[in-house]
């Protein structure tokens, strides 16, 4: 028996989870919670943060950087969020999540993609492989360019290979009105609320766009469709759509993980985003640009989609005075932006630096 300095017990973490030299303990988060789905699934959020959050202890506080490591790994497609038809058990969470089988995603410009959980392994990639694997934070890529036999090599390692285009699930585009409409439609389908809904919450579409947290409050005396959140027996908060009316909620529906597995939150904020644009407020990304770099700045949180999107061509930092960035090459900036303005209905505030 011997006693572990820090540093030698985060370079028995990290070889166990696949991280040959890790500098940070943030490193292994991500392939702690791929084997914790593998481990789990079906399982819910909770304990996929509490099965890494806790073995970790000895390094500090880590379930903030955890929870945002379990965002990524669900938006780019490594693990699954998953609605149950049915609740197996009393009391058991309506939406689970599941690790996704080994798969890959070739792009026009010969990088492919890796995504899913393969077991205990840090990948389903023979070792030569491997070596050529590059995590960038976001997604994990394999150089393949020249390489015209990988695509049939990957899939007789058992990985399934998905297009591009079904990666990304970029929505139609349609203009804000016949957006909210579809949805104004669906709430009003729904039956009249009788009892009151407790503790709930409503997204601002009066307050100040660049702030996102600051828009969240109790309903007051506005009657209007608001994005909403209100608490469940078990699991996370529920995203819901309502209509107030006198003061009260008039009209609910909850929104739900669709077909093209959006997340409830990333139909959510389309849905806040298009009450936006209609308000005459709409949504405001920042686009910085020196000579060489360029930078987009975001006030309110993007729906998984926009998120892929971004993750092909940048790397997602800290922002300044906004909730985040992305660091996107100085000729991709005008595409991006772009982009994000038709399919957010955006307005977007340039600066050169």
């Amino acid at each position: 028996m011997r006693c572990l300095s820090a540093d030698d017990l985060l370079m028995a973490a990290g070889g166990a989870l696949g991280i040959a030299a890790p500098s940070d303990v943030t490193q292994l988060l991500k392939p702690a919670l791929r084997r914790a789905a593998y481990v789990l699934a079906p399982a819910a959020r909770t304990d996929l943060v509490r099965f890494v959050v806790e073995p970790l202890a000895v390094f500090g506080e880590l379930r903030e950087a955890t929870e945002a490591a379990l965002d990524d790994l669900i938006i780019y497609g490594d693990i699954l969020e998953m609605r149950r038809l049915s609740q197996e058990a009393w009391g058991t969470p309506a939406e689970v999540l599941r690790p996704a089988p080994p798969t890959f995603v070739r792009r026009t410009n010969g990088d492919v993609i890796i995504l899913g959980v393969a077991g205990d392994h840090s990948s389903a990639l023979t070792p030569d492989l491997e070596a050529h694997l590059r995590d960038d934070g976001l997604v994990r890529r394999l150089d393949a360019r020249g390489d015209t036999g990988l695509t049939e090599h990957l899939k007789l390692l058992g990985f399934a290979q998905l297009s591009e285009q079904a990666w990304l699930r970029t929505p139609q585009q349609e203009s804000a009105a016949t957006y909210v409409a579809r949805w104004r439609a669906s709430l009003d389908a729904a039956p009249v609320l009788i009892n009151a809904v407790e503790d709930l919450e409503i997204l601002d579409t009066a307050r100040d766009p660049r702030f996102y947290a600051g828009r969240w409050h109790a309903p007051d005396s506005k009657d209007a469709v608001f994005v909403a959140r209100r608490p469940q027996l078990y699991g996370a908060r529920l995203w819901s759509l309502v209509k107030m009316q006198g003061g009260r909620p008039h009209r609910l529906i909850d929104l739900y993980a669709d077909d093209d597995r959006q997340r409830p939150c990333d139909i959510a904020w389309r849905i806040q985003a298009a009450l936006d644009a209609l308000h005459g407020t709409p949504q405001r990304l920042r686009a910085r640009q020196s000579a060489s770099t360029a930078w987009i700045d975001i006030f309110s949180p993007l729906p998984a989609f926009a998120e892929r999107r971004l993750a092909l061509v940048g790397k997602k930092i800290a922002g300044s005075k906004c909730l985040y960035s992305y660091e996107v090459p100085t000729d991709h900036l005008a595409a991006e932006t772009s982009a994000l303005a038709a399919m957010m209905w955006m307005t977007i505030d340039k600066e050169i630096e």
